[in-house]
């Protein structure tokens, strides 16, 4: 197991995500498309586009608090297809290496 683990919310209105220390529970990275610096830029705050931004920033906040891996797993609800998947693979295309557990 990773000593960190990605969390992804996504609704109809927007995305949110971070990178969370398993043991101590502490986020070491937060990116969401609520963010004002980020609302600004983005057309709409909850499609594709937006969610590989959202990797983008979040692979780039990871990375100053030199966390390099993490692992992913679905929630029940979730399939992993489509806005998150668009997420980790945008993650894994800007340097952070993430496993995911499918069950």
């Amino acid at each position: 197991m990773e000593p960190f683990t990605l969390d992804v919310f996504i609704s109809k209105r927007f995305v949110s995500t971070s990178v969370t220390h398993r043991v101590t529970c502490k986020q070491v990275a937060v990116a969401g498309t609520n963010s004002k610096d980020i609302k600004a830029v983005l057309r709409s705050r909850s499609d594709i586009p937006a969610c590989l931004v959202i990797g983008r920033i979040l692979a780039e906040r990871a990375r100053e608090a030199d966390v390099y891996t993490a692992s992913y797993t679905p929630k029940e609800r979730d399939k992993f297809k489509g806005k998150i998947r668009a997420v980790v693979q945008s993650l894994i295309d800007n340097g952070i290496d993430i496993k995911v557990y499918l069950d």
